[in-house]
Parts: structure tokens; sequence; C-alpha cells
């Protein structure tokens, strides 16, 4: 009977769902989706369900994972994660090792989606550019190229501060731009879900809200293109158009292209896959 190849696994845990894939090479996108369940708030039952899904899929060549909080410098645990408290400093990386016995690498979702969007999306041809997504929280990662040499940024974007906002926001600042962009703290407070809101006016306060974040990390950072994913961005289509009318008219003398994530919701997922083949110090935490 012929052994099974070792193949390498992605995991996605947002702040809603997780998903993990089985990819047999890491030179495609394409992947075997393996299991999918609701994000648990309990770092020991999600573990558990991460350990089962796994179990049945060894041997493996390694394992990268996509989280939706910020990581550690050392890129070996979550150390602020607003809609994840309980799986700050926890040691899933360790574990994981420990049980697989397979390399395991750990980066905030953005990142991982500006992996996958680099490596075989929409970001191809660009030196300077940037991953956003809108979904539970708003988080960015942006990457710059020069002659060879790649940097890879996570950026806390949600949590820049917006004069004259007074709202509180669940990292604890008040004012954070993710107080109107966040998909968990809008519906805490309106009590209405973003799937059965309609109201014009709200989606042109979201548009202006996140068109002055999205200024700032353009003059900040130089990028000239932003992939944009997250369930927010993928249901409602006219979004990007409104963002990129109110970016044409603030920036006056630099500009920010604004492109649909090739792969959706799947970016964060390869991009974590790819992590296994990404150098550690090629990426800021």
């Amino acid at each position: 009977m012929t052994e099974q190849a070792p193949h390498f696994i992605g995991i996605d845990i947002g702040g809603t769902n997780t998903r993990i894939g089985s990819f047999r090479s890491l030179d495609v996108p394409a992947f075997t989706p393996l299991a999918r369940f609701p994000t648990q708030q309990d770092y020991s039952t999600q573990k558990k369900e991460i350990f089962a899904a796994l179990q049945k899929s060894a041997p493996l060549a390694g394992i990268g994972i996509s989280f939706a909080g910020r990581i550690a410098l050392d890129g070996r645990s979550v150390i602020n994660a607003p809609n994840l408290p309980g799986y700050v400093n926890q040691p899933l990386v360790d574990e994981l090792e420990a049980h697989f016995r397979c390399p395991v690498r750990l980066a905030h979702d953005p990142v991982c989606g500006l992996l996958a969007e680099k490596q075989f999306g929409t970001l191809q041809n660009n030196d300077r550019s940037a991953y956003l997504t809108l979904s539970t929280g708003t988080g960015a990662a942006f990457q710059l190229c020069k002659d060879g040499t790649t940097m890879t940024i996570s950026i806390e974007i949600g949590h820049q501060l917006l004069d004259g906002n007074t709202l509180p926001c669940l990292c604890g600042q008040i004012g954070c731009l993710e107080t109107f962009t966040g998909g968990r703290q809008i519906e805490s407070r309106t009590g209405v879900s973003l799937a059965q809101t309609h109201d014009p006016a709200f989606w042109e306060t979201f548009c202006d809200k996140l068109s002055l974040g999205l200024v700032n990390l353009a003059l900040l950072t130089k990028v000239d293109a932003v992939a944009i994913s997250g369930a927010i961005a993928l249901n409602h289509s006219f979004l990007l158009p409104r963002l990129q009318q109110l970016l044409e008219k603030r920036l006056t003398w630099s500009y920010l292209t604004l492109h649909r994530a090739t792969f959706g919701e799947d970016a964060p997922l390869i991009g974590a896959a790819l992590l296994l083949t990404t150098p550690e110090n090629s990426i800021l935490h």
C-alpha cells in the first residue's frame, strides 16, 4: 500500500467562522476544504475542533494559521483580539507543532489575504500594495517590494482614531474607525443585521469614514493598490465604486486603486498555507 504524501494545511480563524483546507502543492491556490464551523469564543473548545479536523489528515508537511487579531512580534501567539479575547497568549502554535510534529506558522488574517492576492491574485503586478478585510472587524496589511526585498506589515487600520468620534471600541479605545466599519460593533450598537440594513444614509456614512482611513493608508504607506475582501465587502457590491469616488475626491496628488479580492473569502485561507514558504523575517507582525 502506497504511503500518503504529506500535505499542507491552511486554517483561517475569523471572528465569526473557522475554515480549514488541505493543499497538495503551494504552487497553485487550489485546496480541498476539510472543515468549516463557527469560531468558538472558548479557546479550548476551538482547539479540540481544529485537532479533530486535522487528525484525519495526517501526515502533514506544515500548518499555516490566519487569525483575526494582533500577533506577537515572534509570530508565535496572539497578543490582542477584541473579537476573540479568549485566544490571547494561548499556545496554539506550540500545541499544534508538538502534536502533529510539523512546522506551524501564524499571522494576522490581512497578512495572509495579502500573501494570496500578491502571489496568485489581483495584486501580482503591484510593488506597493495592501489588503483590507471588512467583516466582523476591520483589518489591513501592506507590502512594499524593491530590488528583490519584500516586507509585509500588519497594521491596525480599524483602530486609527477619527476626529470627533466618541464611540467606545471593543479594543478599549474611544473613537476607532472600526466602530463605524466593524460588523460586530455596528450590529451590537444598532441591533440590526448588516444584511438587513438598507438605509442609504447608513452606507454613505460607512463609506465616508472608511475612505478617510484609506486616505491615511495611502499617504502613510505609499501603497497604490488595495485588494478588498471580507463579508461586508463581498455582500455589498456598491461599496467599492463609492469608496473609489471618495478617494479620487480626497487624494488630490496621490492615488489609490481599489480591487475586489480575486479569492474572496478564500484569500486568508490560501495565504495561511503560503506562510509556510514565506520567510518569517519578511513579516512584521
